[in-house]
């Protein structure tokens, strides 16, 4: 039992080009959690964000209710940064890419969401990538247990969330999310079941887009 708690994600399911007036856009679904997301650009940008070696990349990340928290920009930042690390920027000097994200659902592994949701949607956009990349999140319960792609419950009970982003050609880890204290071991226990894991979203990721052109060959 243990063995099939740390090594299943949850289904996945992935609409594409489904917000209008979007360049590229999606909605994606890991269990129950759900997030939809919207990409604009390469476009004008603002003289203050203006760069003349690069686009400028953006990400505007809203929960499902209230207002942004510190916590919604923490997490914004670091969505920013890997969007950053796998767009070829330098393509589209004096742009701007802008990435928005609308929570609509928050089952566990929302942070993995967003990510694989804007993966998606830029591939949908055609903005062009050094590299594809995927996100999982894993916990690490009191009792030392590890868990793959937590639903709410699980994380409540967890003392430690790490989220581990790859990139699709080497499988390495681009970026890293943790929340809590934990050891060194538990850490690598914890890299390996995501980077085994992983390779189903890139998986995922070739059937989703598969069907995308076999749709637009019609």
């Amino acid at each position: 039992m243990e063995e099939d708690k740390s090594s299943e994600l949850r289904p996945m399911f992935c609409e594409l080009g489904c917000i209008t007036r979007a360049d590229g856009s999606c909605i994606y679904s890991g269990g129950d959690t759900t997030v939809a997301c919207a990409i604009y650009g390469p476009g004008e940008v603002k003289q203050n964000r203006e760069m003349i070696d690069r686009s400028s990349v953006e990400v505007l990340y809203r929960s499902r209710v209230g207002l942004s928290s510190i916590e919604d920009r923490k997490r914004e930042l670091f969505l920013e940064k890997t969007c950053q690390a796998a767009i070829l920027s330098a393509l589209h000097p004096r742009t701007s890419i802008s990435i928005n994200i609308q929570e609509m659902q928050d089952s566990g592994g929302l942070v993995s969401a967003c990510l694989n949701a804007t993966c998606l949607s830029l591939l949908d956009s055609c903005v062009p990538l050094k590299f594809l990349f995927a996100a999982v999140t894993c916990v690490v319960q009191s009792d030392g247990s590890v868990i793959l792609d937590p639903d709410t419950k699980q994380r409540s009970k967890s003392k430690a969330t790490l989220v581990f982003v790859f990139e699709s050609r080497t499988k390495e880890a681009i970026s890293t999310h943790a929340e809590g204290a934990v050891s060194q071991e538990k850490l690598q226990q914890c890299f390996i079941v995501a980077k085994t894991a992983v390779e189903k979203i890139f998986q995922f990721y070739r059937v989703v887009i598969g069907r995308k052109f076999s749709k637009d060959a019609l």
